[in-house]
């Protein structure tokens, strides 16, 4: 008996030196794999390059974007950056890095405010200096991809039908919901979803009272804009002679654009209303915006030659995000409302490009070891703001941490080379941090500093082909001239 004992202590204490052994065996496999960002290397045949953030409003999200701008712009060709920003807003960008006498915070006045930081001001003077010296092949442009703010795309599509039709700018003219009101009614039907802390559900009359006041004047507008599209496809040489093809076809997307949130609008308004509606709406909203997005793209890559690089959060950029569906049915469970986890199925901009492009996508997920939630605008003015620290049972994340360097980047095909990486990467759900748009009320409340929400469950190489690694990650810096 005695022997066994000893036996077993001896076969228990080979086990825990293996598993204690095990994080700084990984750090050693990632140690031949891992690289500093401006060593990164893109497969060939690759024409989109998606770079993701963990959340918005870190500093190193943005500034790392520079970083990999270089690298693919002097190794891979790559001429074209599009952001997560309106696309409606992308000439007066393209103006001030083509060199024109323009303020930068006049180029991106309208844009959103996470944007206004000395990170992002790096790279698009950048780009300003690089094209001092480019040749006119070889310049950089900028282009959005998103379609949010119907109130600014409006006054872009009325400026150039004005200018090239005047029977077409009075129909146009004729659109009786502005893009202010529209705005404002897709926020009553979501409300509750985004501002959960706040009373902003819609009750079952005021949906109604929505639905007697919008739905029949929204209805009506689809139909014109449906009309104006037909027109101007119809017109399309003479539209093109009176400005140029690349006007026409900015014209065309913007009608496109316009199109996607008044019916996405009128859709909602058709419902019947039922209690948790809002998460129904939402993830309908968001689907419809990601596949917007991906007819940006798409159209942009057939204006351009060589590669393309996209940035933007890292629920958008992935091939795919199983869990959002999920993540929304427990914040409707938790507020006592009972949702349909079939009809919450979110489609992202890069499973979408995934599909189309196969391998000629390739997606780049950012994470980080500790940092700031910082996905609020409001966040820099919070004395004490949440902080989030990876969870211990991570231990591919955690193996970053014993690395000597602060970034990191790992193409993930060429870690799968490691037996136990290939298990991690391929095999393992892992707790992943995943930020989106944090708005409360209290950063003080402790609902809003449970980590737990802050985390999503993904097997890395189904949802990116890379990811970069950050030690730790700060708030961003607001732009100062």
């Amino acid at each position: 008996m005695r022997r066994f004992i000893l036996a077993l202590m001896a076969v228990i204490s080979i086990l825990l030196t293996a598993c204690s052994s095990q994080p700084n065996e990984l750090t050693n496999e990632l140690e031949k794999y891992a690289v500093p960002v401006n060593q990164l290397t893109i497969p060939k045949g690759v024409q989109i390059i998606a770079l993701g953030e963990a959340s918005h409003n870190n500093a190193e999200f943005q500034s790392v974007r520079l970083d990999v701008v270089k690298v693919l712009v002097e190794k891979y060709g790559v001429r074209t950056f599009i952001l997560e920003e309106d696309f409606s807003n992308s000439e007066l960008m393209n103006r001030y890095i083509s060199g024109e006498d323009i303020e930068l915070q006049d180029a991106w006045k309208d844009w959103f405010p996470l944007y206004h930081t000395q990170e992002m001001a790096a790279l698009f003077n950048w780009m300003r200096e690089y094209n001092r010296s480019a040749s006119s092949e070889e310049q950089l442009q900028y282009w959005g991809m998103d379609v949010q703010n119907t109130y600014l795309i409006l006054p872009s599509l009325g400026k150039y039908l004005q200018h090239v039709d005047s029977d077409l700018y009075k129909e146009f003219s004729s659109i009786q919901v502005s893009g202010v009101d529209l705005f404002a009614l897709h926020g009553r039907l979501v409300g509750d979803v985004i501002l959960p802390d706040r009373d902003r559900a819609l009750a079952a009359t005021d949906y109604i009272q929505d639905q007697q006041q919008w739905s029949s004047l929204v209805q009506k507008d689809v139909r014109l804009i449906e009309q104006l599209i037909h027109k101007m496809n119809m017109n399309a040489d003479h539209l093109i002679s009176k400005s140029s093809k690349q006007s026409y076809e900015v014209a065309m997307q913007n009608a496109r654009s316009i199109y996607v949130n008044y019916s996405m609008i009128n859709d909602f308004l058709l419902q019947d209303y039922k209690e948790g509606n809002g998460y129904l709406h939402f993830m309908s909203g968001m689907n419809n915006r990601d596949a917007a997005m991906k007819e940006k793209v798409d159209w942009i890559l057939n204006q351009v030659n060589g590669p393309i690089l996209i940035a933007g959060h890292n629920g958008h950029i992935s091939k795919k995000n199983k869990t959002a569906g999920d993540i929304f049915v427990k914040a409707a469970i938790d507020r006592g409302i009972s949702v349909d986890s079939n009809m919450l199925e979110f489609v992202t901009i890069g499973e979408r490009l995934k599909k189309s492009y196969g391998d000629a996508y390739y997606a780049i997920g950012t994470s980080f070891n500790e940092g700031v939630l910082a996905a609020a605008s409001s966040i820099i003015s919070v004395n004490n703001p949440p902080t989030l620290a990876i969870r211990s049972d991570n231990i591919f994340l955690n193996s970053f941490m014993q690395l000597s360097e602060d970034v990191y980047f790992l193409d993930f095909d060429r870690a799968k080379q490691d037996k136990q990486l290939r298990r991690l990467i391929s095999k393992n759900e892992l707790r992943m941090p995943l930020i989106g748009s944090i708005v409360v009320d209290n950063f003080d409340n402790p609902n809003d500093r449970n980590m737990d929400n802050f985390y999503i469950d993904m097997i890395l190489d189904e949802t990116f082909d890379a990811l970069i690694n950050f030690r730790k990650v700060n708030l961003y810096t607001p732009y100062m001239r």
